[in-house]
């Protein structure tokens, strides 16, 4: 990590603390927790048809973008993880959320581990372009040389 992407990393530290606040914290409302059939954990939900039905509801949508901060934080924090890196560590923090999510009045669901992974894609991939962005940027303004010839009068 440089001193360059340190303010990344506190800031996906603190966005990590939001979305731990927003996905474990407490609720309005009530659910059971689901230790049985339908949790992240069970094979079964994994493979069954029904469970990848809605995958575009207003939920999952609501769940990428969740997760589009993190990514693109993380992408701009190591960006020697590559955008690769961000992904693997979005979807790790997921599925920590869902196991945990399990023991917790909140519903485990695998759409869940689906959604924020590709939220965390999409943030990393939005890093990516900003890096590129970032370093042609810093190549063009290292090379006094464009400036001077764009400064100097035409020929004539």
């Amino acid at each position: 990590m440089t001193r360059r992407s340190l303010p990344f990393a506190a800031l996906a530290a603190v966005y990590l603390g939001v979305i731990g606040m927003i996905t474990l914290g407490p609720t309005l409302w009530r659910t059971l927790p689901n230790r049985g059939d339908y949790d992240v954990l069970s094979p079964s939900v994994w493979i069954a048809p029904e469970t990848w039905v809605r995958l575009g509801s207003p939920e999952f949508v609501a769940n990428i973008l969740l997760f589009v901060p993190l990514g693109l934080l993380v992408r701009l924090a190591v960006p020697r993880a590559g955008w690769v890196g961000a992904v693997v560590a979005g979807g790790a923090v997921s599925i920590a959320i869902e196991v945990l999510q399990m023991w917790s009045p909140r519903v485990s669901d695998p759409r869940d581990v689906v959604a924020n992974t590709l939220g965390a894609a999409a943030g990393a991939l939005i890093g990516v372009v900003v890096s590129a962005v970032a370093r042609r940027t810093q190549r063009s303004l290292a090379r006094p040389e464009l400036v001077l010839a764009a400064e100097r009068p035409p020929a004539g």
